[in-house]
């Protein structure tokens, strides 16, 4: 079996992966690759240059390939892998997860740099794992009685979802809100509600939280959508050409302290209902 290259890219989240072969892809390299993205919940495989359907099968190593209705394909011949070019649309400047008004937002997605300046336009990512760990374990239980409304800004999509998330294969909270796309949190009274999604947003974008890459042609980069925001950094004018994938995700499940302690086996202290001191530890 191949033995992949991981190495950390950052303290919290990011690793880059060497050794990958696309033409030989068989399932002990697919585990390692899903298990480096559990373990980072980024992963960067720099100067891979897949081919479209290369891509497409990386993607589909880690669910079912979601095809975007209302993106561009690449080519029709490979419909789920969308083109993204910066002179025809609008940069993802904003902290964001993709989608987050769907009943089903995306659980992977990866995209391919086929053309980009020499410098500037990076992407970087936070772990929101981590947002939700640094909260106070006060804060921590208030937000897990919450949901939140989330939609496309022109009102065609909306999808209510819990405000810390359980991610299904590792049962580890997330914070899943968002500036471009969560709007009002319905238990709470609108000045409530815009108050402390106004504080998540300010405090889940510091930049201890985060992680970037500096792209070059060639490179992909995967990530967890459920677990991550990501931005362009928009620093430069050249052209930013890229083609994209998703993976359909789960409907998203609010985290609970016991059904996850059952399901996991992992102890819950007595006295607070958390994991480890100050939070949780997985």
């Amino acid at each position: 079996m191949t033995e992949l290259n991981i190495r950390p890219i950052s303290g919290l989240l990011g690793a880059e992966v060497g050794g990958l072969d696309p033409d030989q892809i068989d399932e002990g390299v697919a585990a390692q690759l899903r298990k480096a993205l559990h373990d980072h919940l980024v992963l960067a495989l720099p100067g891979l240059d897949p081919s479209l359907q290369e891509f497409r099968a990386i993607a589909a190593l880690f669910g079912t390939v979601d095809p975007v209705p209302y993106l561009d394909p690449a080519d029709p011949d490979v419909p789920e892998v969308i083109s993204l070019d910066s002179r025809y649309q609008v940069k993802a400047d904003l902290w964001h997860t993709d989608a987050t008004f769907l009943e089903q937002p995306p659980a992977v997605a990866l995209l391919h740099m086929l053309e980009c300046p020499a410098h500037g336009g990076d992407t970087m990512f936070i772990d929101c794992h981590a947002v939700y760990d640094s909260l106070s374990p006060a804060m921590q239980e208030f937000l897990l009685t919450l949901t939140c409304v989330h939609d496309d800004a022109r009102g065609d999509k909306k999808a209510e979802h819990p405000v810390v998330r359980a991610h299904p294969d590792t049962g580890r909270p997330a914070l899943f809100v968002n500036k471009q796309f969560s709007r009002r949190i319905p238990q709470l009274s609108r000045p409530e509600s815009q108050m402390v999604l106004s504080y998540l947003f300010r405090w889940q974008e510091q930049v201890q939280f985060s992680t970037r890459w500096r792209w070059s042609p060639g490179d992909v980069v995967m990530w967890d959508e459920r677990t991550t925001l990501h931005v362009m950094v928009n620093d430069t004018e050249g052209r930013r050409e890229l083609h994209r994938v998703s993976v359909l995700g789960d409907k998203p499940t609010a985290f609970s302290p016991d059904r996850i302690a059952e399901t996991f086996g992992l102890p819950k202290t007595a006295s607070s209902g958390f994991y480890g001191t100050g939070g949780y530890d997985f």
